[in-house]
């Protein structure tokens, strides 16, 4: 879950309940205060939208997003969102079936939005930032954010591999909280491998060995 330390910026939250357990959420924010590298004017933008494993595939992401719409469309002309092809976070498919239309695509992401009054699409911001890689290692740069769980997940999983595997593996961690972070580099979050892009999601701890491994010995 976001940290609520942007609300004051705009961010909202709309949780779904069974009962009185939640089983889903939907963030959103304007998109000049959003935690990813994009811009653009009059829309809000979609951190997230999730919902529990055990409560998938009865509506509830769609009910969400219509709620998050619907909020949304006396204040702005679209909502934005970066989504990921095949992916069980933010998955592309999911947006598409409900009306939003790729604008832009970068790395293993998908820039999509959905206007319901004339609007200049948003774009993604230009990634300024190089790896620095050190010969005969394997160069990590990960970028992430501590109001995303996933991200912290991430985090302390590549730390572990990292320790394990000594200094053959050479991390930089790059934190991404401050909006002008993110605006100054083009990058919210990501995790390179000798300055390639290594997951299109947050991967397992197992996948990070395997990752690693496998660059170790291509080095």
């Amino acid at each position: 879950m976001w940290n609520y330390a942007h609300a004051h910026k705009g961010l909202r939250v709309l949780v779904a309940y069974e009962g009185r357990r939640p089983v889903g959420q939907i963030e959103f924010l304007p998109i000049e205060y959003a935690p990813y590298p994009v811009t653009g004017q009059d829309l809000f933008f979609i951190d997230c939208l999730t919902v529990a494993a055990g409560a998938r595939r009865r509506g509830i992401g769609s009910a969400l997003l219509e709620a998050c719409e619907g909020e949304v469309q006396q204040h702005a002309t679209g909502v934005a969102v970066v989504t990921h092809p095949a992916s069980p976070f933010m998955p592309t498919e999911f947006f598409e079936h409900r009306g939003f239309a790729t604008v832009a695509e970068r790395d293993n992401a998908r820039l999509m939005c959905k206007a319901w009054a004339v609007a200049e699409p948003p774009e993604f911001l230009p990634q300024r930032y190089t790896s620095q890689l050190h010969p005969g290692k394997v160069t990590v740069d990960f970028f992430w954010c501590g109001q995303c769980p996933w991200l912290v997940r991430t985090r302390e999983r590549l730390q572990r591999v990292a320790r394990q595997m000594g200094e053959a593996v050479v991390v930089h961690e790059v934190n991404t909280d401050d909006r002008a972070t993110v605006e100054q580099l083009g990058l919210a979050d990501g995790f390179f491998i000798n300055g390639r892009s290594a997951f299109a999601f947050p991967p397992t701890e197992a996948q990070i060995r395997e990752a690693l491994e496998a660059a170790l010995k291509t080095n």
